[in-house]
């Protein structure tokens, strides 16, 4: 469980961690985090291969994500269904990645109540290109 947490200014990535089920979203697995000014990613959300149904979909939300280089969050995991729901990306690299590591017709990547927020001139540490 990672619940109320802000992570900031670590390298590579500031969260790895499991998805919640999909619609479940009294889940205390991963909610009301903040990742700001990583130098690679916010947060990596993956599959949970002892949750039942993973399979079918995945899904992560209640998450903010600022000035982080790379990515706000970004997960690509064998799975049918990427989620991303309720979360405020501002100023990241790429605001959201949500990838199906899978072949076929029937898989989506569905990103629901996200603000998005282009990056600026302002900054609040250098980072080295």
């Amino acid at each position: 469980m990672v619940a109320s947490v802000e992570n900031t200014g670590v390298d590579t990535t500031g969260y790895t961690v499991f998805h919640h089920k999909c619609g479940d979203y009294n889940s205390v697995v991963f909610q009301n985090n903040i990742a700001h000014s990583v130098s690679g990613y916010g947060a990596i959300i993956f599959r949970n291969d002892s949750e039942p149904n993973n399979r079918q979909c995945i899904e992560a939300s209640k998450f903010i994500a600022y000035k982080n280089r790379l990515a706000g969050i970004v997960s690509n995991q064998a799975t049918d269904n990427v989620i991303f729901t309720n979360m405020t990306l501002i100023d990241n690299g790429y605001s959201a990645i949500a990838m199906v590591g899978l072949e076929g017709t029937d898989q989506s990547a569905k990103l629901r109540n996200i603000k998005f927020y282009g990056e600026t001139e302002a900054r609040d540490c250098d980072f080295e290109n």
